[in-house]
């Protein structure tokens, strides 16, 4: 008997008909982002560096430069991000991420965050790469004393941010947004560190759960500035894990951080949004965990780091969206093709059949390479047509 072959369907349909885990004409291609020096590769350099930006205003005002970069980053995220999203529509993707990240220059070698991080300034082959050091916020006392984030305006900041991003691409790629960097998970335990975060945990739970929930009042206003803007998409971003297991007891989880993602993807699907989860790590034992969260997909599912796609398409592939799989320590940094193609082929073959998986990298850095990231599209291409694993 023939098999009936999907029609052919755009990047949105595509990507919403795969999130409700049915079967799209093909499985979707995503990326969480592309760091700036490959998206140069792909684009071409800009006419003035980061670095030469920020060299320039440095001799011209060597008392004030630190205060009017950061009066001028809004401008220069919105740049940054619009590049990324047009490099990632050159490789053929189906969608990609957007999101505000608030800094503040101290100066050219470092920046901080309303959060109480501090980050190091790299080069980036001449743009800037910002790497966590450590936190500011060393105690409750500490804390009590400390700015707090201004919901209100980084909400209007971000709306007017994601409405110009959005306008310029919304008909060649599908725009997600995101909390990366300052999602409600990691800002809490890098603003005082992980020692200090541990600590109190224990001794102090209450102090984490006002952290949590503080974080949480942002996002969800995020969430709302974002979908306004015409997205309707969001993902929650945190590493929960590590290769052995999750940074937190799946009990304090529970208590801690359940309420305050129920709220997140709440507000989601209020809107008649999507919200799925991205971390990095071993979640295999706290997938229900993310179930009962209520996020629609969860993203990353690292091989590297222990998590098994089959027994996860088994346990939880008719409840949440897969996206990810696709190594990046090694497939998508030192790869070659036919290893990118074989690392496609096999995840589409694992947890394509039936809908809900996406093709994605597991993270980004900037070792991995646009011509591997090319290969992973095209494989998906030719493996990934409905109907899979039927004679497709």
């Amino acid at each position: 008997m023939a098999v009936k072959l999907v029609d052919k369907m755009d990047f949105r349909e595509r990507v919403l008909k795969t999130l409700d885990l049915e079967e799209p004409d093909m499985v979707p291609t995503h990326i969480i982002g592309i760091d700036a020096n490959n998206v140069d590769k792909i684009l071409g350099k800009p006419d003035v560096s980061d670095f030469e930006l920020m060299a320039l205003m440095k001799e011209q005002d060597p008392e004030h430069y630190a205060e009017k970069l950061t009066e001028g980053l809004a401008a220069l995220e919105t740049e940054i991000f619009s590049r990324i999203v047009e490099a990632a529509w050159k490789l053929g993707l189906d969608a990609t991420q957007i999101g505000i990240f608030p800094l503040i220059f101290r100066s050219d070698k470092e920046m901080t965050d309303p959060w109480g991080r501090i980050w190091e300034i790299r080069n980036n082959e001449g743009n800037i790469f910002p790497f966590y050091k450590k936190g500011l916020i060393t105690s409750p006392e500490v804390w009590e004393e400390w700015p707090k984030p201004n919901i209100e305006l980084l909400a209007e900041e971000a709306h007017k941010f994601a409405s110009e991003i959005y306008k310029k691409f919304k008909d060649k790629i599908y725009i997600m947004a995101t909390d990366d960097f300052i999602g409600i998970f990691e800002s809490t335990w890098q603003g005082m560190g992980i020692v200090e975060f541990s600590k109190q945990i224990t001794k102090n739970p209450s102090y984490i759960k006002e952290r949590f929930e503080l974080h949480t009042d942002l996002v969800c206003e995020l969430i709302k500035a974002y979908f306004d803007a015409g997205l309707e998409f969001f993902v929650e971003s945190g590493d929960l894990a590590y290769k052995s297991g999750t940074f937190m007891r799946p009990d304090d989880m529970r208590k801690l951080l359940l309420p305050c993602y129920r709220r997140i993807t709440k507000t989601a699907h209020n809107l008649g949004g999507k919200c799925i989860l991205h971390s990095d790590g071993n979640l295999m034992e706290v997938l229900d965990f993310i179930m009962e969260s209520g996020f629609d997909g969860l993203h990353s599912l690292d091989p590297v780091a222990g998590m098994n796609l089959s027994k996860i398409k088994q346990q939880v592939g008719d409840k949440l969206c897969l996206l990810g799989n696709i190594d990046i320590s090694y497939v998508l940094s030192q790869g070659s093709q036919k290893e990118v193609e074989a690392a496609v082929k096999e995840a589409i073959e694992i947890a394509g059949p039936g809908g809900g998986f996406i093709v994605s990298p597991t993270n980004i850095h900037p070792a991995v390479r646009p011509e591997n990231l090319r290969w992973m599209v095209e494989a998906t291409k030719k493996y990934g047509v409905y109907p899979i694993g039927r004679g497709g």
